[in-house]
């Protein structure tokens, strides 16, 4: 990997200096574009990479992962590890964020320090039901956006766009649904879970997080839905400034 990260699996802008790492990994059907300004609000001692998955981007025409096992397996075998690190994720992103963190472990590679897991229930909370990735495409965003909303009009409206994304938006589902929680010893991480408020997880399944760590541990809502970090980047960034050190 270069000294920029510049490459398919993560985009970041070089900073030499950088005393920390942040890695943040988007939700399903995302891309690492989510976090493409990320670098402008954080100092220059946080090098910002996001995770590009296969089958979007510059990786487009990889095939998505479909099971959480490869996914992370091939992030523990390409992930920087040699600063102190931070992972993001949000909501699809902070499962595969803790399961990294976990692989990394098995591989008895250094993990991160700290999680930050935005808007996604504690593993083995949440069983998805039938084949949602199997859907027709009116029928799979049509239950997307009632679950989570966050659904862009222009993916209803151009087939030729439905055609670039929804191969890996299915593909990203498909690893939810087939996700298993499996039991281990809780990571010796630190842990700050975010939330929104007007999202339906509850509470109770955002502070289950706890019993996956060691370290110390906080819950922390903002107002507003699923995607409530886009209103509230500015706030998100302060708590991600104040663990990244």
């Amino acid at each position: 990997m270069t000294a920029g990260h510049e490459t398919a699996l993560v985009r970041g802008a070089p900073r030499p200096g950088a005393r920390t790492r942040l890695y943040c990994f988007h939700h399903a059907g995302g891309t690492a574009a989510e976090f493409s300004s990320w670098h402008r609000y954080l100092p220059e001692s946080v090098d910002v990479c996001a995770v590009q998955l296969p089958g979007r981007g510059a990786r487009a025409r990889e095939r998505p992962h479909t099971r959480i096992g490869p996914l992370v397996a091939e992030l523990a075998a390409h992930l920087r590890m040699d600063l102190p690190t931070v992972f993001f994720g949000h909501s699809f992103g902070a499962l595969v964020a803790f399961e990294a963190a976990r692989a990394l472990r098995t591989a008895g590679l250094p993990g991160p320090r700290h999680l930050v897991l935005s808007a996604r229930p504690a593993p083995g909370l949440v069983a998805y039901e039938g084949s949602l990735h199997d859907l027709p495409d009116a029928d799979f965003l049509d239950v997307v956006a009632e679950r989570h909303g966050g659904v862009p009009a222009q993916l209803r409206d151009h087939p030729e766009l439905r055609h670039l994304v929804l191969p890996y938006f299915r593909a990203d589902y498909e690893v939810l649904e087939t996700y298993r929680a499996t039991a281990a010893d809780p990571l010796p991480v630190a842990a700050t879970v975010l939330g929104g408020t007007d999202d339906p997880i509850p509470l109770v399944q955002l502070e289950a997080w706890r019993s996956q760590v060691t370290g110390p541990f906080a819950v922390r809502m903002f107002p507003g839905d699923h995607f409530y970090l886009r209103p509230w980047r500015t706030a998100v960034l302060d708590l991600i400034r104040e663990v990244a050190g």
